[in-house]
């Protein structure tokens, strides 16, 4: 029976894996335009650098310089939450700050949003408590929840909203929504939207949703989906909280 459990954590976690590449592989050109905006910059304060040394404004230089430090250490943050993503380790639980993990994924989702015209707000609360999760599990549910969302708005032709929010709630917990104005979801959709295989993409796998809710549940957290009104769905999280706030 341990065996057979072991089993079935690796298939889990290996499903896991893949679906996450997946979802990076449909972000490979928001993702190369996030590289090359610093890249770009870096080329363009080199260059600066250069024409300031051949009149020895040795002030001008630091600045260019420390400007290139600067976008050089943007690429690398890129760089190095792509990598998280893609590799395939074991769960890792650690006390973080679930805002930050928020803003790491809506850095790597930006350059979609803007493509796909989707005007983004987000309603993050001060002073929450941490969670003793895995990041790089949170961080797929997130980046499925937002990339869902925003495929789901390229459907209309109204405004495309998305409003991210986290709180904490009354039940010694945290609660994470994503709300977007898409067309939203038939009562049918509602009630079979986590099981896995079942989608309403044509090319879509149906196992995102699943796996999501499997990982929120494996945090002792739950993941759930209802209507947005006028128009839209609404995608809530909870997860438990230990007893340290953010500063």
């Amino acid at each position: 029976l341990k065996r057979a459990e072991e089993g079935l954590r690796d298939a889990q976690m290996t499903l896991a894996h893949v679906t996450r590449v997946a979802t990076l592989g449909e972000m490979t050109a928001s993702i190369a335009h996030e590289i090359n905006q610093p890249l770009g910059a870096l080329v363009n304060n080199a260059n600066a650098c250069l024409g300031w040394l051949s009149t020895e404004n040795l002030e001008e230089v630091r600045n260019s310089v420390e400007l290139m430090l600067d976008d050089a250490q943007r690429v690398t943050e890129i760089i190095t939450r792509v990598r998280s993503l893609v590799k395939k380790a074991p769960p890792q639980k650690d006390w973080l700050d679930i805002n930050q993990m928020i803003r790491e994924v809506i850095g790597l989702a930006r350059n979609e949003m803007q493509r796909n015209g989707v005007a983004l707000e987000t309603q993050l609360s001060d002073d929450m408590p941490l969670v003793f999760a895995d990041r790089i599990q949170l961080q797929q549910v997130m980046l499925n929840l937002m990339m869902n969302a925003i495929e789901a708005m390229t459907q209309v032709t109204t405004p495309r909203e998305l409003l991210i929010s986290s709180e904490a709630d009354d039940s010694k917990g945290v609660v994470v929504v994503v709300r977007d104005s898409g067309p939203g979801l038939d009562s049918k959709s509602l009630e079979r939207l986590f099981e896995p295989f079942y989608t309403t993409k044509p090319q879509g796998m149906g196992m995102g949703l699943a796996i999501c809710r499997s990982l929120i549940e494996a945090h002792g957290g739950r993941l759930w989906a209802t209507t947005n009104a006028p128009h839209g769905a609404v995608f809530q999280f909870t997860l438990p909280i230990g007893s340290v706030k953010v500063s």
